[in-house]
């Protein structure tokens, strides 16, 4: 079986790790603080996960003032470090993730990540979860223009060498999609994270994941069998 592409370029909340809950839980605290209205669902703020901080708070706040909107950000960060160092958070990898990811670098294929969060937040998922040296090239919200800008894509492109058409940005949410499809890439749209399928559909997926070990033969590897371990 030959690679169909050579980089994968991977979303982290609600695509590697199931970080809703405490997203949701700081968003809605720093809201409270911050003036933002009533308490919101899980739906509201899922809607914009995948966002940078500030154009998420943009959406959640759109009749606030940009000072409003800044102390929503500060305040977000702070609640989430918060509940995290107080280990109230949990953000476990989504099941065969990390099966998929040895899998992938065993065959060669490189490995990277664009993310709404901050590289502070992104290095703390990654050690928390055991996966430093995993990936070839961190892009986050505080590197870049917010999704769905192509520029993390076209910075990890350039660093990495790799052409568009032998990359694949995937991602949970239309934020990570059309990013994707704005930089030239292909896109693959998992289904178990925070925006759901029909919304997804809008932004054309080349490709469905219903969960994480299907990305290898999308790719172009051996496949793991239903347990997520190698087959």
């Amino acid at each position: 079986m030959s690679l169909r592409y050579d980089l994968v370029i991977f979303d982290c909340d609600g695509t590697l790790v199931d970080s809703l809950d405490g997203i949701v839980r700081s968003a809605n605290l720093a809201l409270a603080e911050a003036g933002g209205g009533p308490h919101l669902s899980m739906a509201s703020i899922a809607a914009v996960v995948g966002l940078s901080l500030h154009e998420a708070m943009g959406v959640l706040m759109p009749e606030a003032s940009e000072a409003c909107r800044d102390q929503a950000v500060a305040a977000y960060k702070s609640h989430y470090q918060r509940l995290a160092d107080g280990g109230e958070l949990t953000t476990p990898l989504f099941p065969g993730v990390r099966a998929t990811l040895d899998q992938l670098r065993r065959h060669g294929v490189t490995l990277a990540v664009a993310t709404g969060k901050s590289l502070r937040g992104l290095e703390r998922t990654l050690r928390e979860q055991r996966l430093e040296g995993i990936f070839a090239v961190l892009m986050t919200a505080d590197q870049a223009p917010s999704k769905p800008h192509p520029s993390m894509i076209e910075q990890i492109l350039a660093a990495t060498g790799h052409a568009p058409e032998r990359c694949l940005m995937v991602g949970d949410t239309v934020y990570d999609l059309d990013m994707g499809r704005n930089a030239g890439v292909r896109t693959a749209a998992v289904t178990f994270g925070c925006h759901g399928r029909e919304e997804l559909a809008g932004s054309r997926p080349d490709h469905w994941l219903e969960r994480m070990p299907d990305l290898l033969p999308v790719v172009g590897v051996a496949a793991l069998d239903p347990s997520g371990e190698l087959g």
